[in-house]
This record gives structure tokens, C-alpha cells and sequence, in this order.
């Protein structure tokens, strides 16, 4: 099973620049808009999109959720 980063990348610095990108997390217009209707692939899509282009906050937030993830993740077997 992938593991998928789904979290809310969202800082509370929203104000939208002129090509209406959100100038906290990145995400445009659209993506905040419609956040809770994409699918996990769709959410995991542009969290990597963000951790390749934006600023700290954003990064640590969402490497947060991702260790997170990680931990709360039961272990495999060996070989699965």
C-alpha cells in the first residue's frame, strides 16, 4: 500500500498574488477551493508539487504529517 501525503498544506497566510497562486502554501485558487473533493492522488500530487517549491513553513508542515503518517503506519513483514 503507497503512502499517500494528503494533508492540508495550508499555513494561514491567505492572500492570493495576481496569477492567483496562494502566497502561504502555493496552491491556486482551484486547489484550495476544491481540497476536500480531490482524491488522496490528487492531494499527494500537489503536497510533492509544494515540498519541491515552497518555503519552510510549508515544508515543515507537511513533512510533519508525513512523520506522522509514518509512525501511526503498522510495520510489514518482512518480505511482503
Amino acid at each position: 500500500m503507497p503512502l499517500l501525503l494528503t494533508a492540508n498544506p495550508c499555513v494561514s497566510l491567505c492572500k492570493l498574488d495576481d496569477d492567483g497562486q496562494c502566497r502561504g502554501c502555493g496552491r491556486s485558487r482551484a486547489e484550495i477551493k476544491g481540497w476536500k473533493r480531490l482524491h488522496d492522488e490528487q492531494r499527494h500530487d500537489i503536497n510533492m508539487r509544494l515540498l519541491a517549491t515552497q518555503r519552510k513553513p510549508v515544508r515543515k508542515r507537511l513533512l510533519k504529517a508525513l512523520r506522522k503518517t509514518v509512525a501511526e503506519r503498522p510495520p510489514t513483514a518482512a518480505g511482503a
